[in-house]
């Protein structure tokens, strides 16, 4: 039998922390997580509001969708006036194409909205990618997408806003040395205070650590539960297609549930 090595397997975790920076998700998520400080700072520099105030920050928040495609949030926050934000990092430039910021908005405006809800009322919200590249190529540090009148070029107002954030710009300014602390390992060279004592934490005080040790076997064990559903459900939609339409006996067999099976079962297959 195979014994596990404790200090060993600590050291590993360890070094992989210290390798961390804020553009890898995990650790973003957890020092974004419920920091309302952190996430406040970031709005701010990314939209040049110094008139924010942040008063919700959730991290790693799924929005489920029964017929098509679900999404996680890295970074989900409201502030005083209402106005919602999804934050996402980036570091594959197919993670951030125009019809991922499509799919955000919209399935972020189906979480918000509520049956009677008047138009009116829909909250203004902002899908933030934060992209290890300049994935929209333009050489700007920050690209505000609206919806326009072709005809007249007028804002259209629909309250939906998509920002896109250039990480590999390193202009001498705030957005630049924040995309700097979002590359940097050493919470030492950061240049931003509040962000840098948060990386801190999880890279050095031991209740940080655990905390973040923690976080890494979660994600590990819900992508190996996520990899085991998709499994079933591939088996659910295979025993559709070949003519098992009992919802009850696929349950019975895949041990899904019936609401996972509808879902299977009604995904839109690429052509």
């Amino acid at each position: 039998m195979q014994v596990l090595n404790l200090e060993e397997k600590n050291t590993e975790r360890m070094e992989a922390i210290n390798k961390f920076t804020l553009m890898d998700d995990t650790f973003m998520t957890q020092v974004f997580s419920g920091d309302l400080e952190c996430a406040e700072e970031l709005l701010k520099i990314i939209l040049k509001r110094n008139d924010l105030s942040v008063i919700k920050s959730v991290t790693q928040l799924t929005i489920g969708n029964l017929f098509g495609r679900s999404v996680r949030l890295d970074i989900y926050a409201n502030d005083a006036t209402g106005k919602q934000y999804d934050i996402e990092v980036q570091q594959d430039d197919s993670g951030a194409v125009p019809e991922r910021a499509r799919l955000n908005s919209a399935l972020f405006d189906s979480r918000l909205t509520t049956s009677g809800e008047k138009y009116k009322e829909m909250p203004e919200t902002y899908i933030i990618f934060i992209t290890s590249n300049d994935v929209l190529k333009g050489g700007l540090p920050v690209y505000t997408i609206e919806r326009t009148i072709q005809e007249t070029g007028e804002l259209f107002g629909d309250k939906a806003h998509i920002v896109y954030v250039n990480g590999s710009y390193r202009g001498n300014d705030e957005v630049g040395w924040l995309m700097h602390d979002f590359n940097c390992k050493d919470y030492r060279e950061m240049h931003n205070p509040k962000i840098a004592e948060r990386v801190r934490y999880f890279k050095e005080e031991p209740k940080g650590v655990t905390e973040m040790c923690e976080t890494m076997q979660k994600i590990v064990d819900r992508e190996r539960d996520d990899a085991d559903v998709k499994a079933r459900m591939d088996i659910a939609l295979n025993l559709w297609s070949e003519g098992e339409h009992d919802l009850d006996k696929i349950s019975r067999t895949t041990k899904l549930s019936i609401e996972q099976v509808r879902r299977a079962i009604t995904v839109v297959q690429p052509a």
